[in-house]
């Protein structure tokens, strides 16, 4: 169980959102709360992945564990609470990328992939999307200040949400793209990924 925070005379745990974003966070609509109580939650979609036409940094891409670009890649996510954030697992077209989140300061969280830190601020749009903005970016500790990542969330109805994920370099433009449906989805054993690293 998250224990990031206590609220309510309950003394209910937060989730690192609602820590986060405090009263903000009832002015989204009901999916994204759900997916960003304290709860946790499992998640099953579809993503079109691209990344940059530039040849050279194609070939770079390659060597990573990034998702490999699809029309249609299927997605399967893992949201975790732990004491201090949130444990997230994507499985993109069979590709695992696995992060964790942490508070960063108010209306900023702190997401880490191995060596890549990202932190982004936080906030819900007068249209109810909740909106992300890297505010720094750093790789094995050294800061990056050339790349940049922008995230939304756009509900669509009860159970699905549209989410869009964008990483990009002046000049360079994009060098990954991801965005798709995600709909809220009871965990199954056999694609349970909580335990993936």
């Amino acid at each position: 169980m998250n224990t990031l925070a206590a609220h309510g005379t309950d003394a209910s745990p937060q989730s690192l959102y609602e820590t986060m974003l405090g009263a903000a966070l009832a002015s989204l609509p009901p999916v994204l709360q759900h997916v960003h109580r304290a709860e946790g939650v499992h998640l099953r979609g579809t993503l079109r992945v691209r990344w940059s036409a530039r040849r050279w940094l194609r070939a770079l891409m390659r060597l990573s564990a990034l998702p490999r670009p699809a029309a249609a890649a299927a997605c399967l996510v893992s949201i975790s609470p732990e004491p201090a954030g949130e444990r997230w697992h994507r499985s993109i077209g069979g590709h695992i990328v696995a992060s964790r989140m942490r508070l960063a300061r108010a209306g900023q969280v702190t997401e880490r992939m191995g060596p890549l830190a990202i932190v982004l601020a936080t906030r819900v749009d007068s249209a109810g999307r909740l909106r992300q903005a890297s505010r720094g970016v750093s790789l094995f500790g050294l800061t990056v200040p050339w790349l940049h990542v922008l995230a939304s969330e756009r509900a669509l109805d009860a159970d699905r949400y549209r989410c869009d994920v964008r990483i990009w370099a002046p000049r360079l433009g994009y060098l990954l793209r991801y965005d798709g449906v995600l709909a809220i989805r009871e965990p199954e054993p056999d694609t349970d990924l909580e335990n993936v690293e």
